[in-house]
C-alpha cells in the first residue's frame, strides 16, 4: 500500500520531481491497512503518525527545503498546513485528508489564497475514508486543481493511497 500519483503538473523542478518520488516510495500499509472501521479518536493518531514520519523522510532527504509541521500561515485563520516547506524559489504545501473531492478543494482553495504571493508546489496526498467515498470525484478533482494550479504558475499533484 502506497501513495499513487493521479495527477500532476509537468514539475520542471527537480526538487518537485524528488518530492513526488519520495511519496510514491512510502510504505503505508503500516499506517492505513486497517483505518477504516477505527474511531475517529484512533484515526488522527494513525493519521498524525503518518504525517510526522513522512515530515521526517522528507526532511532527511531534501535538505534544502526547510521543512514543518502544521504551518499557519495566518494565525488568525487558524488553519495550519499539514507539511509545508520553504525554499528560495517556492513553498510546498502537502495536505493530508480522506479521499473527498470536496476536502480536496476546500484545502487547495484556501491554501491557495493564503500562499497566494508565493510560487507554490501543492500536494494533496489522500488516504482510505469509508468503503462509500468515491474515488473517482476525488480524482476530478485532481485534475480541476492541477489545471488551475497551472493557469497560476503553480505545480500540484495528487495522491491517493491504495
Amino acid at each position: 500500500m502506497k501513495p499513487k500519483l493521479y495527477e500532476a503538473s509537468a514539475c520542471n523542478s527537480n526538487v518537485h520531481k524528488q518530492i513526488i518520488t519520495i511519496i510514491e516510495k512510502f510504505e503505508s500499509e503500516d499506517y492505513f491497512s486497517n483505518l477504516i472501521g477505527k474511531s475517529q479518536p484512533e484515526q488522527k493518531t494513525i493519521v498524525a503518525k503518518f504525517q510526522n514520519d513522512l515530515y521526517k523522510k522528507l526532511s532527511s532527504e531534501i535538505v534544502e527545503i526547510k521543512w514543518e509541521l502544521e504551518y499557519q500561515p495566518n494565525v488568525d485563520a487558524r488553519d495550519a498546513i499539514d507539511i509545508f516547506g520553504i525554499s528560495k524559489d517556492f513553498v510546498v504545501a502537502i495536505e493530508l485528508d480522506k479521499h473527498r473531492a470536496d476536502q480536496v478543494a476546500k484545502k487547495f482553495i484556501s491554501r491557495s489564497a493564503l500562499l497566494s504571493k508565493k510560487t507554490i508546489f501543492f500536494v494533496s496526498l489522500c488516504y482510505p475514508g469509508t468503503v462509500n467515498m468515491q474515488i473517482n470525484e476525488t480524482k476530478k478533482y485532481f485534475k480541476y486543481c492541477k489545471i488551475l494550479s497551472e493557469k497560476i504558475n503553480n505545480d500540484y499533484a495528487g495522491f491517493i493511497i491504495i
